[in-house]
């Protein structure tokens, strides 16, 4: 595959769904390792420092 047709062949598949969800699942395993994340830091001694307020 030469770099046109691989620039086509991603260009396509960028368009497709089966891309829109592939980015939709690694959006949400990041947003959930944020959020692990951040809901641990809370309850750590940063989050006393950083003074956040819990939700």
């Amino acid at each position: 595959m030469n770099e046109i047709e691989f620039d086509q062949a991603l260009s396509k598949f960028l368009d497709e769904e089966r891309c829109e969800k592939a980015n939709e699942a690694v959006f949400e395993l990041v947003r959930v390792a944020f959020t692990a994340g951040w809901k641990a830091a809370l309850g750590s001694d940063i989050g006393k420092v950083m003074d956040i307020e819990k939700r």
